[in-house]
């Protein structure tokens, strides 16, 4: 599948059902800048279309940042009504076009998430973290607050009480910690973090791609929702769920497993949901 077009900030390359988003400003630690913004903006409204032929989205960074947030020379000297538009009209866009894409997504943060690019890996469904990762809210290091979903997020990652503690310090946190936390899935040595990604983005891109989107789906708005909310959202999902081709695979593949996978977590399959 081609690239529609040629990115001065970003590297997109799709192989194998998956598509790899590389943040690419290395000698910038891949600050975001505004042209960044938009290319993310066009990325995700790209991959959004393809879905019969991206089956996951990964997200990573050049060089030995991941992302150290926004480029704050685009916003010097801004007057407030200016910065209010570019916010909503260049940032937001690209905050709401991850979080909502069908695809799970996973970040593979290779080194420092920081301000904007902490919250890119919050908006991410799975994030795995190089044992070099750091991750933190930095942004009232330059007398502003979190933004970019990251207020909405990071306290339902970590709790309230943690969330402000990370937000008003500023405070880096090293990799050790990011997993015990919950801000990313599991850290790993640095030198296997693109394997192991590509790993578990491989098993994600061979599962029914309607059952994930979905579910991502209604797990994206359960926690604003009441439980009657989303037992409705569940059993339409699941009404349409039971008449896709995907479906009627996995659950012949299941009852009727093939030699090799005649059992299940060591289980006979038959019969077991």
């Amino acid at each position: 599948m081609g690239i529609p077009r040629e990115w001065e900030t970003i590297d997109v390359d799709i192989a194998d059902s998956i598509a790899t988003v590389t943040l690419n400003r290395p000698d910038r630690m891949n600050v975001m800048n505004l042209t960044m913004r938009d290319e993310l903006v066009a990325c995700f409204d790209h991959l959004r279309t393809a879905v019969d032929k991206v089956r996951v989205v990964v997200i990573t960074g050049a060089g030995d940042a991941f992302c150290a947030g926004g480029d704050v020379n685009d916003f010097d000297g801004t007057p407030a009504e200016d910065l209010h538009d570019l916010m909503r009209l260049r940032s937001h866009r690209w905050f709401q076009g991850l979080w909502s894409l069908p695809q799970p997504t996973i970040a593979a943060v290779n080194g420092t998430a920081a301000g904007g690019g902490a919250n890119l890996v919050l908006a991410t469904d799975l994030a795995i973290a190089s044992d070099r990762a750091r991750f933190g809210e930095t942004f009232i290091r330059v007398g502003l607050m979190p933004d970019l979903g990251g207020l909405y997020l990071l306290p339902r990652l970590v709790g309230l009480r943690k969330a402000k503690e990370l937000c008003f310090s500023g405070e880096l946190i090293p990799a050790e910690q990011l997993a015990e936390l919950g801000l990313v899935s599991r850290v790993v040595p640095h030198d296997d973090l693109y394997a192991e990604t590509m790993k578990l983005a491989q098993d994600l891109a061979g599962k029914p791609r309607h059952t994930l989107a979905l579910t991502k789906m209604v797990l994206n708005r359960a926690t604003e929702q009441s439980m009657e909310e989303v037992l409705l959202n569940e059993l339409l999902g699941q009404s349409y769920l039971f008449g896709t081709r995907d479906q009627r695979d996995a659950l012949g593949a299941f009852l009727h497993p093939s030699p090799k996978a005649s059992t299940l977590d060591g289980k006979a399959a038959d019969g077991d949901r």
